[in-house]
C-alpha cells in the first residue's frame, strides 16, 4: 500500500502601501457596486470574459441603476458559471438586448471595507454530476484505501489507474512496464482576506489575502514489467472542478472555484524486469509569503515516512513511480494561487552488489502564480520549487546465496568424472547454479554425498545406485544455504564395435575383432574375459583371444556371428552380424594360419635368448622397458603372423596399429615389414585404452588379399609428448 498525503499551503500574500488602523466597523459597499439580483442573473444571456462584453436579454430594475463606471458583482449564474466581477466601461442596447462592455475589477473595487474568512473541505456535494471520480465505499474497494493518522476518517474521493509506459530513450529501448493502482484522497480549502481605507490611491487597501488548499492522499503502485531504456512521462489520469462555493462579504457575493488535476508519473531507468509493490505516507505543506519589504518568501514542511517491500528483479534498474497533484482556488474561475506536490517511491537495485536494493520515497513540491492577479491587483510574478527531497525507507540486509538446480539430468555414469561446481554467469553443464543477491558469483559451495562422503569438484563413482545429494552454499558475509537432491549413478554395459574387413569365403578363416570399452571397469583385461561368441553350424570358430576369433564358415550366403560382454556387475551389451560368405576361392594362398601379438620378455633357460609368448588373453603395456632380455630382435611387444605361401609369391604388408580415444580410434603406428613392431609413442600421461592392430597381406592378384584384425584388446601407452 503506498500512501501520500499531502498538505498544500499555497500562498499567503499582504501588501498594498500604508494603511489606516484596522476597523472593526462594519463592511462598507460603496454605493458604485451593484450586485445582480436573481432577475439580473436570470436575464444574462450571454459573458463573455475575454471580450468583457454582458449580454441581457431584458433590462431590470438593477441594470437600470448601473452606471459607466460601476462594478458589477454576481452569484453563478447559467451563462456566467463561476459568477463574475467587473468594471462597466460602457452601456449600450442591441436588438432589444442590454449590452455592459466592462473590464476585470478588482475586489478592493467592490469593497471599500470587509472581510472574509472560510475554511471548507470538499465533499461529494460538491461534485458535478458528470464527474469521474469515485466516492464512497467505491474508495474504499478499489485498493484499500485506509486513511492516514491525522487524515480524518476515511477518504471521501477516489481515482483508478493502469498505465503503460514504453522507454523514450536509450540505444537499445525496448520493452514496457506498467503501472497501476488506485488513489484515494480529501481535498480542502481556506481563503482569508481583509479590505480597508487607506491613505494611499486608491485609498482601499488589501491589508490581506490568504489562501490556502490541502490534500491527504493515499495511493497504491505496483510497477511491473521487463524494458530496457529510460522511462520519462506523466499521464493525466483525473481532472476535476468542483462545484462554485459563494460566500458574501455583506452583499457582495465572492466566488470560489477548487481544481484539481492528477497525473501519474513514471520514470528512471530499467535494464530487465521488475516487480515493485510497496509503501509510502507523507505530510507537506507547500507555500509562499508575499510583503512589500522581503518580496517572496518560501512557507513548507514536511514528513515522508513509508513501508518497504522486497522487490523482485533482474539487472541493474532504477523506476520510479508517483502521483503528481495540482491543486488550485480560483477566484470567479479566474485566477489564483496554483501548487504541485508529487510524491512517490524509487527503487535503486542492482546485482550484484551490497545492499542490492534500496526503496526511497521522493516529494518534490512546488508554487507558481500568474504575473497579474486581476481579482486582488499585480503583484511580482513568482515560480519555485520549492523542495525535492528523497527519503530512505528501507534497503535490502545480506541475503543468503540462492541455489537452484537447473535443466540437467539428475544421473550420471559410474566410472565417469562429474562436475559438481555451481554455474552462475559462465555457461556450461551444472547440475545447479549459486548466485548471491550482494556477491554475485562469488560463492563457495561444499558437495556431501550421502553414499560417498565429501566430494570435490570432480569426482568419479565408484558404484551404481542412488544417493542424496547435499549443497551448501556460504557467500563472503557467512551466509548460508541448502540443497539436495536425488542423484542416480548408473551402470551402463560396455560398449562394443566388430572390427573385420573384405568378404569371407567358404572354408577360409576369417578375422573377427571386439573393440570393447567401459570407463567404469577397475580391470580392462575383464571385458575381454568375459566375451563369448557364437555361430551355428556347420561355421566354427577358432578363438584367438577374447576380444578376436576367427571363423571358419562351412558353408555359404548369409551366416551370423554373435557376440556377447559383460561387465563385473553383470550388465550385458550383445551384437549380432550378418556375413555374405562367398564360394571358396579356386587359389586360396596365401593363407594366414595364425596372426597374434607377441612378448619377447621371458629368457629361455635351456639356452640363451629369448622366449616369445603369445598375449593370448592379456594386455599389453607399451610403457614397459625390456629387462629380462637383453639379444637383438623385435621390441618387447610385436605383433607377426604364421602364413602358407606354397608358390612363394612376393607379398606386401600393411600393418596398423590404432588406439581408442574420446574422439574415436586414431593410427599410432604403421609398417610395411614382415613383422610390427610396437612403441610407446609417448612419455607423458599414461593412460589405458582398447586398442588393436590390423594387417592387409597383399598377394599379386588382388583378390587374393587378406586383410584381418590381427589383435584386439586393452593396452597401456603414454597418450602425449612431453618435450
Amino acid at each position: 500500500m503506498n500512501r501520500v498525503g499531502l498538505s498544500l499551503l499555497a500562498v499567503v500574500l499582504a501588501g498594498c502601501g500604508q494603511q489606516s488602523p484596522a476597523d472593526p466597523a462594519a463592511p462598507i459597499i460603496p454605493a458604485t457596486t451593484k450586485v445582480a439580483d436573481a432577475d439580473t442573473r436570470a436575464a444574462l444571456r450571454a459573458y463573455d470574459p475575454v471580450a468583457g462584453t454582458l449580454t441581457f436579454s431584458a433590462s431590470t430594475p438593477t441594470l437600470g441603476a448601473v452606471k459607466v463606471g460601476d462594478v458589477v458583482v454576481s452569484e453563478p449564474s447559467a451563462a456566467a458559471p463561476y459568477g463574475y466581477l467587473r468594471r462597466v466601461q460602457g452601456i449600450r442596447t442591441d436588438n432589444g438586448a442590454v449590452v455592459l462592455d466592462t473590464t476585470q475589477a478588482n475586489l478592493t473595487d467592490a469593497i471599500t471595507r470587509g472581510s472574509l474568512k472560510v475554511e471548507a473541505e470538499l465533499t461529494e456535494a460538491d461534485l458535478p454530476a458528470d464527474s469521474d471520480l469515485l466516492v464512497g465505499e467505491a474508495v474504499r474497494s478499489a485498493g484499500t484505501l485506509a486513511p492516514q493518522a491525522g487524515f480524518g476518517q476515511g477518504f471521501r474521493f477516489g481515482k483508478t489507474f493502469n498505465q503503460t509506459f514504453v522507454p523514450l530513450s536509450g540505444p537499445t529501448a525496448r520493452g514496457q512496464v506498467k503501472v497501476d493502482g488506485s488513489v484515494g484522497f480529501n481535498a480542502g480549502y481556506g481563503l482569508n482576506f481583509d479590505i480597508s481605507p487607506c491613505w494611499s490611491p486608491p485609498f482601499v487597501c488589501l491589508d490581506s489575502f490568504e489562501a490556502s488548499v490541502g490534500f491527504d492522499q493515499s495511493a497504491r503502485f505496483r510497477v511491473t514489467g521487463e524494458a530496457q531504456g529510460q522511462l520519462g512521462s506523466a499521464v493525466k489520469i483525473g481532472e476535476q472542478v468542483f462545484t462554485p462555493k459563494v460566500f458574501f462579504i455583506a452583499v457582495v457575493p465572492v466566488v470560489v472555484v477548487p481544481r484539481l488535476e492528477l497525473y501519474l508519473t513514471a520514470g528512471g531507468e530499467i535494464q530487465a524486469s521488475v516487480d515493485f509493490d510497496s509503501g509510502q505516507s507523507a505530510t507537506a505543506k507547500v507555500g509562499v509569503r508575499w510583503t512589500d519589504d522581503d518580496g517572496w518568501k518560501p512557507l513548507q514542511g514536511l514528513n515522508v515516512r513509508g513501508d518497504v517491500r522486497p522487490p523482485t528483479f533482474a539487472g541493474a534498474l532504477k523506476p520510479r513511480a508517483g502521483i503528481q497533484a495540482t491543486t488550485s482556488v480560483t477566484l470567479y474561475g479566474l485566477a489564483g494561487p496554483e501548487a504541485s506536490l508529487e510524491g512517490g517511491l524509487e527503487l535503486d537495485a542492482k546485482i550484484p552488489r551490497n545492499p542490492a536494493w534500496i526503496v526511497s520515497g521522493y516529494l518534490r513540491g512546488t508554487v507558481g502564480f500568474r504575473a497579474k492577479l486581476p481579482v486582488i491587483g499585480t503583484l511580482a510574478n513568482y515560480q519555485s520549487t520549492l523542495f525535492d527531497k528523497a527519503v530512505e525507507f528501507g534497503r535490502s540486509v545480506n541475503s543468503p546465496p540462492r541455489l537452484t538446480l537447473t535443466t540437467v539430468p539428475l544421473s550420471v555414469n559410474q566410472g565417469q568424472s562429474t562436475n559438481f561446481r555451481a554455474g552462475c554467469d559462465n555457461l556450461g553443464t551444472f547440475f545447479y547454479t549459486a548466485r548471491d543477491p550482494e556477491d554475485g558469483c562469488n560463492v563457495t559451495v561444499a558437495v556431501q554425498s550421502s553414499l560417498d562422503g565429501t566430494l570435490g569438484p570432480d569426482h568419479t563413482f565408484s558404484s551404481a545406485g542412488v544417493r542424496r545429494i547435499t549443497i551448501t552454499a556460504r557467500d563472503t558475509q557467512g551466509a548460508t544455504s541448502r540443497l539436495e537432491f536425488d542423484l542416480n549413478v548408473l551402470n551402463p554395459p560396455p560398449t562394443l564395435t566388430l572390427q573385420y574387413s573384405g568378404d569371407p569365403h567358404q572354408g577360409e578363416a576369417y578375422s573377427v575383432a571386439a573393440t570393447i570399452s567401459d570407463p567404469d571397469e577397475p580391470t580392462k583385461t575383464d571385458l575381454c574375459n568375459n566375451t563369448t561368441w557364437g555361430v551355428d553350424a556347420p561355421d566354427t570358430l577358432s578363438r584367438v583371444n577374447g576380444c578376436q576369433i576367427l571363423v571358419t564358415f562351412g558353408a555359404t550366403g548369409s551366416r551370423q556371428v554373435r557376440v556377447s560382454v559383460s561387465d563385473s556387475q553383470g550388465a550385458v551389451t550383445q551384437q549380432a552380424k550378418t556375413f555374405t560368405v562367398l564360394p571358396p576361392l579356386a587359389n586360396p594362398y596365401p593363407k594366414i594360419t595364425y596372426a597374434n601379438v607377441f612378448n619377447r620378455e621371458t629368457p629361455r633357460s635351456d639356452s640363451p635368448g629369448c622366449s616369445t609368448r603369445p598375449v593370448f588373453p592379456g594386455e599389453i603395456d607399451l610403457t614397459l622397458r625390456r629387462t629380462g632380455c637383453g639379444e637383438p630382435g623385435p621390441t618387447l611387444y610385436f605383433a607377426g603372423i604364421e602364413l602358407e605361401n606354397p608358390q612363394n609369391e612376393a607379398l606386401t604388408y600393411e600393418w596398423k596399429f590404432y588406439v581408442s580415444g574420446p574422439y574415436g580410434e586414431i593410427e599410432r603406428g604403421s609398417s610395411t615389414e614382415t613383422i610390427l613392431n610396437l612403441y610407446d609413442y609417448g612419455n607423458d600421461s599414461r593412460t589405458t585404452t582398447p586398442c588393436r592392430v590390423t594387417l592387409t597381406l597383399n598377394a599379386p592378384d588382388p583378390s587374393r588379399s587378406k586383410s584381418l584384425t590381427v589383435w584386439s584388446g586393452p593396452c597401456t601407452y603414454h597418450a602425449t609428448i612431453l618435450k
